[in-house]
């Protein structure tokens, strides 16, 4: 019965590890859908990360908001896909602003740039609007959800509206599951 203790004890060591630890840091690019988890979307090739002002300023208009408010780091990719016979791109925007009150203060301000936004629901985002009106010819969908603030744009709104609106949902969708899943 002594030699098999050891073995024991390594069971209980193993098994306590995985236990209750919190999730692992996750990155904004780690939430980003991938090929075809959207269907029929493909990444196009663009990608770009902020980490500091210089490189927010160029990832995103009013990177300022973004910095009042505990950035820490962002990533912005494209993608491709066909839309009622038409190629079409759609952005994906993750900002992580540290914490959920810093990311729903963000939500907030950014309604000044979405005023024509209305609440719709997004997997487990605690808020989210779309707004089909104050582009031209783009759709919106943006939300928070812990400390995400999440922002989808897709063009060619003209082409096929209800397509665009339901793919600038389902975008958004996946990186909400994303983020429940990395933080249950």
């Amino acid at each position: 019965m002594r030699r098999y203790a050891w073995r024991w004890t390594i069971l209980l060591v193993l098994a306590g590890c995985g236990g209750d630890d919190p999730p692992p840091l996750t990155e904004p690019e780690d939430l980003l859908p991938g090929d075809g988890e959207v269907p029929g979307w493909y990444w196009d090739g663009t990608s770009a990360k902020a980490t500091d002002a210089a490189s927010l300023a160029n990832l995103v208009d009013g990177a300022e908001e973004f910095l009042e408010l505990g950035f820490v780091s962002a990533t912005c990719q494209g993608y491709r896909g066909t839309i009622g016979q038409v190629m079409t791109r759609a952005e994906v925007l993750v900002a992580d602003q540290g914490n959920a009150p810093n990311a729903k203060a963000l939500f907030d301000r950014r309604l000044s740039r979405h005023p024509f936004g209305h609440p719709v629901s997004v997997g487990y985002a605690e808020e989210a609007r779309l707004d089909e009106a104050t582009g031209l010819d783009t759709v919106v969908v943006d939300f928070w959800q812990r400390r995400f603030y999440v922002q989808v744009t897709i063009a060619n709104r003209h082409v096929a509206p209800d397509l665009v609106r339901q793919t600038a949902l389902q975008f958004a969708h996946h990186v909400s599951v994303a983020i429940r899943e990395a933080f249950p």
